[in-house]
């Protein structure tokens, strides 16, 4: 199986599990970290055409890590019209516990 087979397969296969979750959600939520783990699964779920909300939540990160993960999140925006993006800054919420 080539690459691109592999994309369209993981694709679909996010697609469809959706459709077996009782509430049938209509948006994907993931979290980007800067690595590579998340940049790929993020890319792939923009590819679903779901609404899909890449979030940034750094806490005590360093800043080419959320350099890296700010790139990426300006990435899938400018390249997939279902992509919103955010970022929550959560040092103040780390410190309230800490």
């Amino acid at each position: 199986m080539n690459s691109k087979d592999k994309i369209e397969y993981i694709v679909n296969w996010i697609k469809n599990y959706t459709k077996t979750i009782k509430s049938q959600p209509v948006t994907l939520v993931i979290g980007v970290s800067g690595g590579v783990d998340s940049a790929l699964t993020s890319t792939l779920c923009a590819h679903t055409g779901l609404k899909t909300i890449a979030i940034s939540m750094p806490i005590k990160q360093n800043s080419s890590q959320h350099d890296l993960s700010l790139r990426h999140l300006d990435f899938l925006e400018q390249n997939f019209p279902n992509v919103e993006k955010k970022i929550v800054e959560l040092d103040n919420v780390f410190k309230t516990f800490q």
